[in-house]
């Protein structure tokens, strides 16, 4: 198969032997940068020995209103992506993107075709239920793994007397460096795949050097947010590899930087946009009025997501023709995704899967400030709530027993267990804007393949508006 070919061909059965080291590697990847994110580091126990954190501890399970709460969560979710992302428009705040990115498009493609396998009868369910367990049991292990060489390594570090903020550098730079080599092992794995020839050593040996590049400026970009180090990284590789004009370095370049890179562009903006509207909602005050700005901000943001899912519809397509006029110089005919647009429409959640979810991440930002928010309404529901809130005594110089410490740490656990129907309540609102949409007679999945192909018109001349 080439990238000339139909579109339709890159969403197919690969086989075990590829999925599971997709899977693996992914594994690994996405448990290096949730190692990355700024999760608190007391537990609910040293929570309690603190007065502040007590307080708050308070308040969330009950003590305060539910619009108090409310106002609470989207605050701290607030600051939790302030300390991760940094200033909203920042290069900090675009490489986060870029590294959220890497796992998109694989994450889905791998969904899409495991799902494809299921449909045309090529896997059983049984087989389909033992890859689901294997990637449990892997993501445990992988976890196991990372917590014991994290204990070793501090060990190590404090036996010499090493400077706590230093380790600390060292260890972000070592883990942005082995993401940027998980993340260019996929791609490669996912481009051999697709070319399903590796017969080429010269395309083989440039793409790993070019990885290895893109590692090391990935890791220095990652480490101490040189945005101009990764753009200028991205254009010379990117540039140097369009002139291989094969077809394994096209897909290289499609899941390494093209997707990526595009997703994380309009991810930097919706993630801009919710920022935005948070520090709006924390300036509203109980009452009337306070909550028409909620309301309003919650309005905006979730239009502003399907907006930005209407702008991404366009852009991906952009780049992909943009991609094949610089390939076309060097004689490389056009990889047509057409044929991969017009699937989508037609089957959105199995061979469509890839496009439709590549789409929707937009809308990631909205969907997580909506169902932080319904947690915090939730939690006084929580069995053991209401006892827990007796046991925290409101004054600040008060700490709770032993028991009430266990009991408590019982009621925090559970209402943790609230993410999964507020998660869920957060997808439906967008679920149900769309079946408003499809019932008012207007075709979201058909309307946002007309824009795909109206922006991209001046390359292939279709436009049905």
């Amino acid at each position: 198969m080439g990238p000339a070919g139909s579109g339709l061909e890159l969403i197919s059965w690969q086989g075990w032997g590829v999925t599971g080291s997709i899977a693996a590697l992914l594994i690994l990847l996405t448990t290096i940068l949730l190692w990355l994110l700024p999760f608190p580091p007391s537990s609910v126990a040293e929570q309690l020995d603190n007065s502040t954190d007590r307080l708050d501890l308070r308040a969330r399970l009950g003590a305060e209103g539910p619009f108090v709460r409310f106002l609470d969560a989207n605050q701290r979710f607030a600051e939790w992506l302030g300390t991760w992302f940094g200033p909203r428009w920042s290069g900090q705040s675009f490489e986060r993107c870029v590294a959220i990115a890497f796992v998109f498009p694989v994450a889905l493609f791998l969904l899409a075709t495991v799902l494809y396998g299921y449909k045309h009868g090529q896997i059983s369910f049984g087989a389909l239920l033992l890859f689901l367990f294997g990637v449990v049991m892997v993501s445990m292990a992988v976890r196991w793994l990372f917590r014991l060489v994290y204990w070793f390594a501090r060990r190590m570090w404090r036996s010499i007397g090493g400077d706590s903020e230093l380790a600390e550098l060292i260890a972000r730079i070592l883990l942005g460096a082995f993401a940027v080599v998980f993340a260019f092992a996929i791609a490669f794995a996912v481009a051999s795949s697709l070319a399903g020839n590796l017969s080429d050593v010269g395309t083989v040996a440039f793409a790993i050097l070019g990885g290895f590049a893109f590692a090391l400026a990935f890791a220095i970009a990652f480490a101490f947010a040189g945005i101009w180090a990764f753009l200028i990284a991205l254009v010379l590789v990117t540039v140097i590899a369009l002139t291989m004009a094969k077809q394994f370095a096209f897909f290289l370049l499609l899941f390494f930087v093209i997707l990526p890179v595009m997703n994380a562009m309009m991810d930097w903006v919706s993630w801009a946009v919710t920022r935005f509207h948070l520090s709006i909602m924390a300036r509203a005050y109980p009452g009337a009025t306070g909550a028409a700005i909620v309301a309003g901000v919650l309005i905006a943001d979730v239009t502003a997501s399907i907006l930005l899912v209407a702008s991404l519809a366009i852009l991906l397509p952009i780049g992909l023709e943009l991609a094949d006029v610089f390939l076309s110089v060097f004689g490389r005919d056009s990889f047509d995704w057409r044929p991969v647009a017009a699937q989508a429409v037609k089957s959105p959640w199995n061979e469509g899967l890839f496009v439709t979810g590549m789409l929707l991440t937009p809308l990631v930002p909205t969907i997580a400030m909506l169902t932080m928010g319904l947690v915090s309404l939730a939690a006084p529901l929580t069995p053991g709530a209401e006892r827990a809130v007796e046991a925290i005594s409101d004054h600040p110089e008060v700490r709770p027993s032993v028991d009430e410490i266990r009991e408590i740490s019982n009621a925090v656990y559970l209402s943790r267990l609230w993410y999964a129907p507020a998660l869920l309540i957060s997808i439906g609102v967008f679920v149900g804007i769309w079946g408003a949409l499809y019932l008012s007679g207007i075709p979201t999945a058909q309307l946002l393949q007309t824009l795909a192909l109206c922006s991209t018109v001046w390359s292939h001349g279709e436009c049905a508006w």
